[in-house]
């Protein structure tokens, strides 16, 4: 019987669902169950019996359940006096962003392990809907991503949020588009196809907000919320597009970006936290994020 093990067993008997035990842990679905399985066969006994709906605790796992979380929660106080005697040169931060949002990270984890190398840096990618779930649901223990101000308000007392520095907007056309100039307004584009953000995010909402006040609806031709996508896109002259300006600092094909006339309110990212109180190494990634995070 593994430490491992026991780990895997308690979060499904936490989630009664395979599925959101294994977001939990990071780890495949098929992982996890394997390791149940062969703690089950390792003891002779089913712990737990599939559902249509996810799983049950048997009345061996139940009583399994309870020796596993002592056992669990002493490794955890063990842990915890390790890390103290270490000055907080271990443990792990696991992190969710959008792809819009993805863009700001790198160089601020970079500098964080930079600093504390010994603590395991876990990052997914997912969409806006998902990521404020995994953060909802404490599956992360931090998260980047931009929110209008109605969905901040659904997540009061749920999460604890803090705002990042608002990453600016930039009209981008075609190389050599007769409409690239800066000052550029958004009216002038109003018969362009336009290469818009993935339904449901902050940056569309933006976009389709500026727009309107302009006094048109955007034709969207495409809708994707990858940077890379959207600007191969627009270098091809299959669309224009209104995207942060730090989609624009990798390397990719030509665009002509542009200070738009109009004024665009700026989607503005926040760091997301659950409102539990998270762990040290939890704690130390939070204030890096919130001091180095734009």
């Amino acid at each position: 019987m593994e430490i491992r093990q026991l780990e895997y067993f308690a979060a499904i008997a936490r989630h009664r669902n395979f599925g959101r035990a294994a977001e939990e842990l990071y780890v495949t679905q098929s992982a996890l169950s394997q390791q149940i399985r062969r703690l089950e066969d390792e003891l002779g006994l089913q712990l737990l019996r599939r559902t249509r709906t996810g799983a049950d605790l048997t009345p061996a796992g139940t009583d399994l359940l309870e020796h596993a979380q002592v056992v669990l929660a002493e490794l955890a106080r063990a842990r915890a006096r390790m890390d103290d005697h270490a000055g907080l040169r271990r443990g792990a931060v696991r992190l969710a962003t959008t792809p819009a949002d993805a863009l700001r990270l790198p160089e601020a984890l970079a500098t964080f392990h930079r600093v504390h190398p010994g603590i395991q840096i876990a990052l997914r990618q997912g969409p806006q809907a998902e990521v404020v779930d995994l953060v909802r649901r404490g599956v992360v223990d931090l998260a980047v991503v931009s929110l209008s101000q109605g969905d901040l308000d659904a997540l009061a007392g749920a999460v604890d949020a803090t705002a990042l520095p608002a990453d600016p907007l930039r009209v981008i056309l075609p190389p050599g588009d007769a409409l690239a100039r800066d000052g550029v307004s958004l009216w002038a584009l109003r018969e362009r196809a336009f290469v818009l953000p993935e339904r449901g995010s902050a940056l569309r909402e933006a976009v389709m907000a500026a727009c309107a006040a302009a006094g048109f609806s955007p034709v969207p031709r495409f809708e994707v919320g990858d940077p890379a996508t959207v600007r191969f896109l627009v270098h091809s002259g299959l669309g224009v597009g209104v995207v942060p300006a730090s989609w624009l600092t990798l390397a990719g094909p030509d665009v002509a970006a542009q200070t738009p006339a109009d004024d665009v309110l700026a989607p503005r990212p926040t760091l997301l936290r659950p409102a539990a109180e998270g762990s040290p190494a939890a704690r130390l990634a939070h204030a890096h994020l919130a001091a180095n995070g734009d």
